[in-house]
């Protein structure tokens, strides 16, 4: 269905900017219908744009909340999270980092320490702050570059969101707006 859906919109989308950029689709077009199509082409192209500003893709979440969020990431999820400290050369370091979690325990007993473990690191909490208290050798969070007593200044969790797709209603209803209108023009000029 994604497939279908992707093909059917980038072919009307290259037919719109095609008729946008030639000034002609039923009929001459107007300056404005020609800004529209632009506009109806990119939404075509790519509806993340407008959507990820009615709908943010990813929510802020405390720190403290870091165990909650990965045990709820689906199998082979992903851990989303802001870092701060102090490199090896005594430099200040901040970075967002994303790590894998794996998969879910097949038992009911999971929950998120084990998944931050198969991640590469532990957690303490000290002072209400939430820092990396074990990297494992060789893991997932040492490759990332995170180092032993960094601060985890914020997670980052994918947020629940409609379907990007649904920009394409308003994009095909106006491009059936100027098509009426350039049908109208039409029908006039002939029996003009």
């Amino acid at each position: 269905w994604e497939l279908i859906l992707v093909v059917v919109s980038a072919v009307i989308a290259m037919l719109t900017f095609a008729a946008a950029t030639q000034g002609f689709w039923l009929v001459r077009s107007k300056w404005w219908e020609t800004v529209l199509l632009l506009l109806i082409t990119f939404t075509l192209f790519r509806p993340g744009f407008f959507w990820d500003k009615l709908y943010p893709p990813i929510v802020l979440v405390e720190p403290a909340k870091i165990t909650e969020v990965a045990a709820a990431a689906p199998d082979n999820g992903e851990l989303r999270f802001t870092v701060e400290g102090i490199n090896i050369e005594g430099d200040d370091v901040q970075k967002s980092v994303v790590l894998p979690l794996g998969e879910k325990a097949s038992d009911d007993n999971s929950n998120g320490e084990d998944r931050l473990a198969h991640a590469g690191f532990t957690i303490s909490v000290e002072d209400e702050k939430v820092l990396i208290d074990t990297i494992e050798f060789f893991g997932h969070a040492e490759r990332a570059g995170i180092s032993r007593g960094w601060e985890i200044t914020a997670v980052k969790q994918l947020a629940d969101r409609p379907a990007k797709h649904w920009m394409f209603v308003p994009a095909l209803l106006l491009l059936l707006v100027i098509g009426s209108l350039q049908i109208r023009r039409r029908n006039r000029a002939a029996l003009a």
